[in-house]
């Protein structure tokens, strides 16, 4: 057999084994690229959406057990401003962004765990926590960093339960 034969038969077909991998690859890639981009979209779509509905003044005329005006503050995961665990909520879910923790008195008139709540001028969170009884009228905002909450201090904001 000569060396021409040789190159036909065996490194021709891996060569096109590459090629078609190599395809099929790209493919790939492409599309997960393409997925990547669609989430980008929406979660520009989404963000924009939520920096909306934060500026939207709340509705006065709803219930008043759903419209009020409270006192709003900012907590992080210290054992000084927790009781037990400081990673572990009342509501025995994990602390994270997006929740917060109400007063006693909001939780008895139904802002119970799992609801969102809309912060005007910050956007909707979900209730995960309970603060201290010593509180009323107080809906407290998670957060990770102790200088970012003490900076966030302390509001008279109207926060509107939402049933969604």
């Amino acid at each position: 057999m000569n060396v021409r034969a040789i190159l036909n038969f065996t490194l021709l077909p891996f060569m096109a084994i590459m090629v078609i991998s190599m395809g099929w690859t790209l493919h790939r890639k492409n599309a997960e690229i393409s997925m990547l981009e669609e989430k980008l979209v929406d979660n520009e779509y989404k963000g924009e959406a939520r920096q909306f509905l934060a500026n939207v003044p709340v509705n006065p005329g709803s219930g008043t057990r759903e419209v009020q005006q409270v006192t709003v503050t900012a907590y992080n995961p210290t054992h000084d401003q927790t009781d037990g665990d400081p990673l572990i909520a009342a509501s025995m879910r994990k602390v994270r962004p997006g929740t917060v923790a109400v007063s006693r008195d909001l939780f008895d008139q139904g802002w119970v765990f799992g609801k969102k709540v809309r912060i005007e001028g910050l956007g909707i969170f979900e209730i995960n926590d309970l603060m201290n009884p010593r509180h009323t009228k107080r809906v407290d905002v998670f957060m990770w960093d102790e200088k970012e909450a003490q900076a966030f201090g302390k509001k008279r904001i109207k926060v509107a339960l939402l049933h969604i």
